[in-house]
């Protein structure tokens, strides 16, 4: 029989050596280390070196896990925007949008309708500074990363809602809501008037076809959200467009299912003083814009002192129409719980704080404040005769006005204020009904420190030129030139503002104004930038 083979050495008992020098490796002999010349190198008489590993780093394409990585990048941006969403988006809103983003998790079309809104805020509050030598370019221009995944989300959601179809509204008919109650919101912020007019449009058609909605309470909150921001949209509109058309403003009417449910809660007690504020607005404008009329026949019988029957006529309307808005404003505040009512409640008394049980109490007063100013009627009486008035009753009013502007923060006003007319489109409306120049300049004031801490919108309004506007105005006071109404020169149709009120350089404006020495009426064009 043939014996055991010997044990084969293992190869792992092998031990090669990695510091040798390259001749003994290529030759595969054991190299004795020998420094600086081995021993195999001086028999042979060659150059002795020395051998490193050498390390070759190569791509390797692995699709799968790409695909993962572009998908963990993908949910932290979902989360950091969700984040930003629940912290800052949500207390500017009406609470309803707290059970629409518990609804987000389980419906992508409204999650990325409502990250898309998030990322639009975002964009605009923290603006980048345009270093562009460019006249008449925007100071500031919103952040270009946010903005483009606010874009992102936008699209990705337009086309999640674009096909639904008619069953799918039926079916899911509060979630098709809420998405277009969001893409409203978005459009506004970034000054798209087109667009929020589209999904208007959109919103209510779908509570006409689907009446059965209607009386749901998650419809009726979306329902006061919807119409918080239509107010928003005419407050801009009226602010951004030529003499004409701020003529032509149409009201805006409450729905029947909010009209006299200011009982229910502050939000909808919130609709019903902005309808009252907003039209009260336009009534008192209108009574007013009448003397800057284009019209040469116009101006003929102003000349005069004399007006044509049906001119004083619808002066008497203008009047009339005041008192309505007065009486309902009054019932507003008889229902008016107390928590929402300031305390001390003193108009009065100039040095008093006056303190609210929350931001949005104290926002709702202000729009009752500002709404009891354009009430005011004798400014335009005075207006009628030519002459000066011996009292101003507006004043009592704007200086409460500006005094919960100042008991507010200014960052939180810029923030909480991001879907509402907020403090400084007020105070711009009232300093154009101020007589008295010491107050107009504290209204200039605070709207300064507001841009010093905000620099770009408060309330969709943009602030650096509310600022402008504001001083030019005072300018022209210390002149002896009352201001009653700021237009644009040329109207641009309500076309998209591009990104954000920001990104429209308005630079010119028209200035619509009476001497108060000769009584005469005026229209001049100002830059913004010599007041900048």
């Amino acid at each position: 029989m043939y014996k055991p083979a010997p044990r084969r050495t293992k190869k792992t008992d092998i031990v090669r050596s990695r510091t040798g020098c390259r001749n003994c490796r290529e030759r595969k002999t054991k190299c004795d280390e020998q420094k600086p010349t081995c021993g195999t190198c001086v028999r042979l008489g060659k150059v002795c070196e020395s051998s490193k590993p050498d390390f070759k780093f190569r791509m390797v394409d692995r699709p799968a896990r790409l695909d993962f990585i572009r998908s963990l990048q993908h949910t932290e941006r979902d989360v950091f925007y969700s984040t930003y969403w629940e912290d800052i988006c949500l207390p500017a809103l009406h609470p309803i949008f707290r059970s629409a983003f518990c609804l987000a998790s389980s419906n992508r079309m409204m999650n990325d309708a409502i990250l898309a809104l998030a990322a639009c805020n975002l964009s605009r509050l923290y603006a980048e500074k345009r270093n562009i030598s460019e006249k008449n370019a925007p100071a500031h221009s919103p952040s270009l990363t946010h903005q483009t995944r606010s874009y992102w989300y936008y699209s990705s959601a337009i086309r999640a809602f674009t096909s639904l179809q008619e069953v799918d509204y039926r079916y899911n008919a509060t979630i098709a809501l809420t998405v277009l109650s969001v893409f409203a919101h978005l459009e506004s912020s970034m000054g798209n008037f087109e667009g929020f007019y589209c999904h208007s449009k959109g919103l209510s058609a779908l509570l006409t076809d689907f009446e059965e909605i209607a009386g749901d309470p998650v419809a009726k909150s979306l329902l006061t959200s919807w119409m918080q921001i239509r107010f928003v949209v005419w407050w801009a509109r009226a602010y951004f467009c030529s003499l004409d058309v701020l003529r032509r403003l149409p009201s805006v009417p409450l729905p029947k299912l909010i009209e006299g449910s200011f009982m229910s809660s502050l939000y909808e007690r919130r609709v019903v003083v902005l309808s009252i504020m907003c039209e009260s607005h336009r009534l008192n404008c209108n009574a007013a814009l009448k003397h800057w009329s284009p019209q040469k026949e116009y101006n003929d019988w102003k000349d005069r002192g004399q007006y044509p029957i049906d001119d004083h006529n619808d002066e008497l309307n203008h009047y009339i129409l005041l008192a309505e808005e007065a009486r309902k404003l009054d019932e507003w505040l008889l229902h008016l719980p107390p928590l929402e009512q300031p305390q001390p409640i003193d108009h009065d008394v100039n040095d008093t704080p006056i303190s609210f049980q929350s931001h949005d109490a104290a926002l709702n007063y202000a729009y009752y404040a500002l709404a009891r100013i354009m009430q005011c009627t004798d400014g335009l009486r005075h207006l009628s005769s030519r002459s000066n008035p011996n009292s101003n009753k507006e004043e009592p009013w704007i200086r409460l006005l500006l005094h919960i502007a100042k008991e507010t923060k200014p960052h939180v006003s810029a923030s909480r204020n991001s879907y509402t007319i907020g403090f400084s489109g007020l105070l711009l409306a009232a300093l154009l009904r101020c007589q008295n120049l010491s107050l107009s300049f504290e209204i200039q004031n605070w709207l300064q420190n507001l841009e010093s801490i905000q620099p770009t919108e408060e309330g969709a309004f943009p602030v650096y030129q509310a600022v402008g506007v504001a001083k030019a105005i005072n300018w022209q006071r210390m002149m002896g030139r009352d201001i009653y109404s700021v237009t644009q020169p040329v109207d641009d149709d309500g076309i998209p503002k591009v990104t954000a009120y920001n990104s429209q350089s308005i630079d010119r404006m028209l200035l619509h104004g009476r001497c108060q020495l000769s009584g005469k009426f005026f229209t001049e064009c100002i830059s913004i930038e010599l007041y900048g």
